[in-house]
């Protein structure tokens, strides 16, 4: 059993700050594969052409890369600081432990559903999902 259980209402109050915290996982992610794109182009002609201006645009994405890097790994680990479980991340999906009765289940969620509308049990996951 985990060491928090989430009552249906405590999940529930969290959907609006997911859908806020996996927008901005989303941007950021998405900053972070063109900043990736961006220093591979920089490799590339840095390679065929020598010294050159490239160093300084170089040291720049690699500190964008450094700073979104760790945007991301503060907003994954807000999150787990709850103790909700990140299941997906790109489809921000999560679960919260939530005691039905005698048994813990986990009500799932994933980004843009408005409510809580399904649980599976601990040892299943999303293809498993039933209606509350």
């Amino acid at each position: 059993m985990t060491s928090r259980q989430f009552t249906m209402d405590e999940a529930f109050s969290y959907l609006a700050w997911l859908e806020e915290r996996f927008l901005i996982i989303d941007r950021t992610t998405n900053s972070l594969e063109n900043v990736l794109l961006t220093m591979e182009g920089l490799k590339s002609k840095s390679r065929s052409n020598g010294y050159s201006a490239i160093d300084a645009k170089m040291k720049k994405a690699e500190e964008d890369e450094k700073r979104l890097r760790s945007d991301l790994e503060e907003t994954i680990k807000a999150i787990n600081d709850e103790q909700i479980i990140i299941r997906d991340i790109k489809l921000g999906l999560v679960d919260f432990p939530f005691l039905w009765g005698e048994r813990e289940v986990f009500l799932c969620w994933k980004k843009g559903e408005h409510s809580i509308q399904f649980w599976h049990n601990t040892d299943e996951g999303f293809a498993s999902r039933k209606r509350i």
